[in-house]
Parts: structure tokens; sequence; C-alpha cells
């Protein structure tokens, strides 16, 4: 008989109470060394593969839970209540997984999905480039077949955890006499192959994030091919709509909400309020707060009934970008010089200091309207799929 929801909740939760120790609390983690942190996360997952508490959209068969999707929502609503451990694998199993389920040879799926969901394999996404980030048909990595061996070169930039992965699902061009994107291909590079240099791209937060990778004649043995030959945009685009799935959307509500939170306690305890500019300003973001959460649940609704989502993904990420960056703007104006001090107090217990917080969150919002789409494409989206504009 199946779960009932609340009783996947309580299964949750206890599982989460059993399993989160003092170690894996974000405030503790934050202070590891980066190798050292990595290593936690990597055994954080792998607990959690164990008991199929990861990936719980795949299938049985692959490791998953077949969930609902109120399961989903309620599964990204306990793990934020509990302070679980981010899952350092969440790109292998949100939008490397899916295809290699769909577009995956056999022998591919049974190499390549139990690990993701283990974290014994970190993936990375090589898409964009120099050239082309927007417009990611125009790509130039080239891939030559000779014999049974693709041979790869080119360029990637803004690549997640590439410095950690072991493998990158990369799109390159096998078809150079076909324009945009019907010459592209979708092959599985081994990170570790001669050939593959990775350069971290080091950002104003102090983190390395992204990087550049280059490839120079790096040998791919064609049983790496995911999918047909020169079809590789039908997995590109399978992987970029499950970058903006149902866990996605919850997690962007759930965030938001956080952070507003975080910044009206920063105004209480600096008093800001007493400002009638401040408390207008403040006000105002609260409302926008709830706007986002309402356009987000109108999204989820849309997905119980309908089991796919709409163009109105661009609009609860052009949304988000926007409250993103005006909220550690506005408590940077509410801290004034003290905003330019960097060394923070250590991290309160219980609760994430609002001024380390603050600072961060100022550095790396001027990346939202760049990341996971910018801000003009999700706008010429919504233009021309439920305005319906002209192009151009």
């Amino acid at each position: 008989m199946p779960q009932t929801i609340d009783e996947f909740r309580s299964e949750l939760r206890g599982w989460l109470a059993a399993h989160i120790t003092p170690e894996l609390k974000p405030d503790v983690l934050a202070r590891l060394p980066e190798a050292e942190r990595v290593a936690q996360l990597r055994a954080w997952q792998a607990t959690l593969a164990r008991d199929r508490w990861v990936g719980i959209t795949w299938p049985r068969e692959h490791g998953g839970r077949d969930a609902t999707i109120p399961e989903q929502i309620a599964y990204t609503e306990e793990m934020t209540r509990a302070q679980a451990p981010p899952v350092i694998g969440s790109l292998g199993i949100g939008i490397a997984g899916p295809p290699l389920i769909a577009f995956g040879t056999t022998e591919q799926k049974a190499k390549f999905t139990h690990r993701i969901l283990s974290a014994e394999d970190i993936w990375c996404f090589g898409f964009s480039e120099p050239g082309a980030g927007s417009d990611l048909a125009s790509l130039r990595t080239s891939a030559v077949l000779e014999g049974d061996t693709f041979v790869v070169n080119g360029q990637k930039v803004w690549t997640t955890l590439a410095h950690h992965a072991d493998w990158c699902m990369l799109l390159c061009r096998t078809n150079p006499d076909e324009k945009r994107a019907k010459g592209v291909s979708c092959l599985l590079v081994d990170m570790k192959s001669p050939g593959v240099s990775v350069r971290p791209l080091r950002q104003m937060t102090g983190e390395a994030e992204f990087n550049e990778i280059f490839f120079e004649n790096v040998r791919v043995p064609r049983q790496n091919l995911l999918g047909e030959m020169n079809g590789g945009w039908p997995v590109a685009v399978a992987a970029l709509q499950n970058e903006r799935g149902i866990l996605y959307v919850v997690e962007m509500r759930i965030q938001l909400q956080q952070a507003r939170d975080h910044l009206l306690g920063l105004a209480r305890e600096h008093h800001a309020p007493e400002d009638p500019v401040l408390r207008q300003q403040l006000a105002e973001l609260h409302v926008q707060t709830e706007v986002f959460r309402m356009t987000c649940q109108r999204t989820l609704d849309k997905l119980l009934r309908m089991g796919m989502p709409g163009p109105e993904a661009s609009i609860i990420k052009l949304h988000w970008t926007e409250i993103t960056q005006a909220m550690p703007l506005l408590g940077m104006k509410i801290l004034g010089p003290q905003a330019l001090l960097y060394d923070t107090p250590e991290p309160r217990a219980g609760r994430v200091d609002p001024h380390q917080w603050l600072q961060r969150s100022y550095l790396a919002s001027r990346a939202a309207s760049i990341a996971s789409g910018t801000s003009e494409i999700m706008r010429g989206i919504i233009a021309m799929q439920v305005l319906g504009l002209p192009r151009g």
C-alpha cells in the first residue's frame, strides 16, 4: 500500500534526525578546507543513496523511489527544515541522470547511474563556450571520429564543479558541415583523460565554483556517445529541462524565504524599521517574496495537474534573480560602513549569521542574472511564449 504524504514526511524526518550529526551542520562544514568538505559531502551523499534518500525521482530500478510530485515537494521542505548538508552530486542527479536513463545504452546505465547517486562520480557539463553561452547551438568544440575513438579539441567555460568532477557530459560538433544544432553530439568524457585541463575561475566571493576546461586531442571511446551520432541536441534539451524541475522551484522558494528572514533579523538588529525609507523598502521586498511564493505555488499546481512545467519557469527565474540581487543590496545599505568589514563573527548556534550571509550574498548576487540563463533570455521567452509577442 502506497505511503501517504504524512507517512513519507515522518519517515524522512526520522531518518534525518538519526543521521545528521553535529559535524554535518552547515556552519561546521563551511569552516572546513575545501578538499575535506568535499570528502564529507561525498560520504553524506553515499549514506543518502544507501537508503534511497537521494535521486528520489529516479526509477526504483536505478536506485530512486519513483517519487510523486507531492513527495518531491515534501522532500525538499524536510531537507531544508532539518538543515541537511547539500547534495554535492546534485548536477549529476538532476541533470545528467535523466538523459542517461532516457538515452543511454544498457551498458551506460549500468556503469553510471549507481555511481551518480552514491557520489562515487561527480559530474559537470561541457555546454557553454566563450563564444557560445546563451546561443548554445553555435558551439565549436569538435569531435572527429577516428576508428572507434573520438578526438576532441576545444574549450568550455563557466563549468560548475569541473575541478572536482570525475565525468563531463560534453556537447561537441561532430559534423562541421551541418549548421547549428544538427551536427552536435553528446559524449561522456572521463575528466582524468590525457589532454583535459581545468582552470578554476575565481569569483568575488573568493570561491572558484566555475571553471574553464580545455580539450587537447582528448580521446573518447565511441561507446561513450550518448544518444545518436549528430543527435546530441535532444539530449541537451532534456538535460536543461531537468535543470528547472520541481525541486528547483521548491528550493528557490525556500531559499528566498530564508534570505528574507535573515534580512529582517539584520534590519531589526540595526533598527532599520525606524527609518521610513528603509521600512518601505523592507516592506516591498517582503511583498515581492510573497508574490514569488505564490507564483511558485501556481507552477507547482500546474505540475500536479499536467505533469510538466511551462514557460512559467522563466518568470520564476527572472523574478528570483531580481529579488536575489535586491535583498543583499538593501542589507548593505542597512549596515552602512560596517558592510565593508571583511571579518565576521563566528556563526551563531542554530542559525546563519546575518552579517556573514549578507556579505557573501552581495558579492555572489551579480552572477544571478547570468547563471542558468541570462535575464535577457528569460525576458525573450516570456515575451514570445507567455505574452505572444513577435520575435525581435
